[in-house]
């Protein structure tokens, strides 16, 4: 289970996002709220912020997106969602401030979006931002570890696993950056290469297809989150030099075996 939260100054573009038919949206709970869509909805949270009596709060809003694993969505009900919400809204202390939550199923990463209005009805910002994110990430994995679920952690790791030895394998069948650049592809995963100032190699990130959204755009979660992993994050053995100095070995190869070929047709 993965859960990410950041405060967000909140718009009417980000309350319909969430809500739309093409995700499939499932209007799941509001704590203390009336509003019947998304549009009263996002109306009641921007009012109740607007209660607020300190001198400024410039994001009065905290925005989380919660993620089951994906072997736990595959069966997850619309009851088991509800509760997932509730409970993770009870555990990071959001119980007297008004939010709501709205599931996506569109894809095999069923997710739930969850708004939260800082300020609570005596116009006081009861929910602190520092360290907001680290605090849903434990959350998280202590639902997840009450659950039997696997924790971000595990997914983690699995996950760079997974990416390295696909790296390697495309790295031993590669003599370029390009073809690896392909191979990766085929695999479903986007490389990206960085480079200095003049022109060598800096690094690389990889990241998976299934975390960006269509048409090469983020997913919600790929915003709130860093995109994919830097080579280091990988695997602190993986060094880009390495790598290319292994590309241009497999290209001398081949030309070397080009070459013995010509001289043996002669």
């Amino acid at each position: 289970m993965i859960a990410k939260a950041k405060a967000v100054k909140g718009s009417k573009a980000g309350a319909r996002y969430k809500e739309l038919e093409e995700k499939d949206s499932l209007f799941l709970f509001q704590n203390d709220m009336i509003g019947e869509n998304w549009k009263e909805r996002y109306e009641e949270l921007r009012a109740t912020a607007d209660l607020y009596t300190g001198s400024r709060l410039e994001k009065p809003f905290i925005e989380n997106v919660i993620s089951p694993s994906k072997e736990v969505g595959s069966f997850i009900t619309e009851e088991g969602l509800r509760e997932l919400a509730q409970n993770y809204a009870d555990k990071m202390g959001y119980s007297d401030n008004k939010w709501y939550a709205i599931a996506h199923r569109n894809t095999d990463d069923i997710h739930i979006h969850m708004i939260v209005c800082r300020v609570n009805m005596r116009g006081v910002c009861s929910i602190e931002n520092y360290k907001i994110g680290e605090r849903s990430g434990q959350v998280a994995t202590k639902i997840a570890k009450e659950k039997g679920w696997r924790t971000a952690q595990e997914i983690s790791s699995e996950k760079k696993k997974n990416i390295e030895q696909s790296l390697l394998s495309c790295i031993r069948e590669s003599d370029d950056w390009e073809k690896v650049k392909r191979k990766m592809m085929e695999r479903d995963y986007h490389l990206e290469l960085s480079y200095k100032s003049d022109g060598s190699l800096n690094g690389a990130r990889i990241i998976p297809i299934s975390e960006l959204g269509h048409n090469g755009s983020e997913s919600e979660i790929e915003k709130i989150s860093k995109k994919g992993y830097k080579l280091s994050e990988i695997n602190r053995k993986l060094k880009i030099l390495d790598l290319d100095k292994h590309l241009k070995l497999n290209r001398l190869n081949v030309e070397t075996n080009e070459e013995r070929t010509i001289r043996m047709r002669r």
